[in-house]
């Protein structure tokens, strides 16, 4: 939701603040594209890149529309449309964050997705993109690679999986198909992957994420300009040269937590003896 999103922002600002200083408005910036496979696919991406000194953020209004056949009450549509943004957040975010190895800065990466739409006075909200959820027809177990067999970016079936919606999502934020016959970047030693999120991994509960899938986030930052970074990040920082760092799984950060602790420990023991 908006006021999450901002919610959010206003904390990592306060956080980062220091003294009585205020929660800075955060550098915007609309990015509209419209993106062409040669393997005949065409679609149109639209978000918010958002970076507030702490994180990059993109963000993403969906309009989720329903098919009648469906037959879901008011309060149906919302739980739907809420687990929805839950899991394609919950899959994306924390997977990568960018460091600046010339300031020793880092900042985290994610993705919003809200369903209010943005506001215009006297006018309908407008959104990014328009999604709507159906069934899948009856008989696609005889031909499920039939185009309507499938979900696409605009046409997400009610039972599809969260990671096939975070794959769709993934288009939406610009990124291309990485399986033969998808929208594939190019037709000649096109980009593909069996574990990837946005090749065949969409197809399994954990799905691999690529430094790739997060490079226009660097690119953004590049960007940024020289002010503006200063403003939000530190005053007195030099121009950044930003690289990708994943984010360690939950155990392999408990790993080397305790891995810290007992180097801690020998060091405490041997200078002891």
């Amino acid at each position: 939701m908006k006021s999450k999103l901002a919610l959010v922002g206003a904390v990592l600002c306060a956080l980062g603040a220091t003294g009585a200083q205020a929660a800075l408005t955060p550098f915007v910036q609309k990015v509209e594209a419209r993106i062409s496979s040669p393997a005949g696919f065409t679609w149109d991406v639209s978000y918010e890149a958002i970076f507030d000194g702490s994180s990059l953020v993109k963000h993403v209004e969906i309009d989720f529309l329903f098919r009648d056949v469906l037959g879901f009450t008011p309060a149906q549509k919302t739980a739907w449309k809420n687990d929805a943004e839950m899991a394609i957040e919950s899959i994306w975010n924390d997977k990568y964050r960018i460091v600046d190895t010339v300031n020793g800065r880092s900042f985290a990466l994610a993705v919003d997705v809200t369903q209010e739409g943005y506001p215009r006075p006297g006018l309908p909200n407008v959104f990014d993109q328009a999604v709507t959820v159906l069934p899948q027809p009856g008989d696609c177990a005889s031909r499920p690679n039939a185009l309507d067999c499938r979900d696409n970016m605009l046409n997400w079936f009610v039972d599809s999986s969260d990671t096939i919606k975070a794959h769709e999502f993934g288009h939406m934020i610009g990124l291309y198909d990485e399986y033969v016959g998808g929208a594939v970047d190019k037709l000649n030693n096109a980009t593909l992957s069996d574990d990837g999120l946005m090749g065949l991994g969409a197809l399994s509960d954990a799905p691999a994420f690529y430094a790739r899938y997060f490079q226009s986030y660097v690119d953004f930052l590049n960007g940024v300009p020289l002010a503006e970074y200063q403003r939000l990040a530190g005053s007195g920082l030099q121009p950044g040269q930003f690289v990708l760092v994943a984010v360690p799984e939950p155990s392999t950060w408990a790993m080397l937590i305790v891995g810290s602790m007992m180097l801690g420990f020998g060091v405490h023991r041997a200078r002891r003896a």
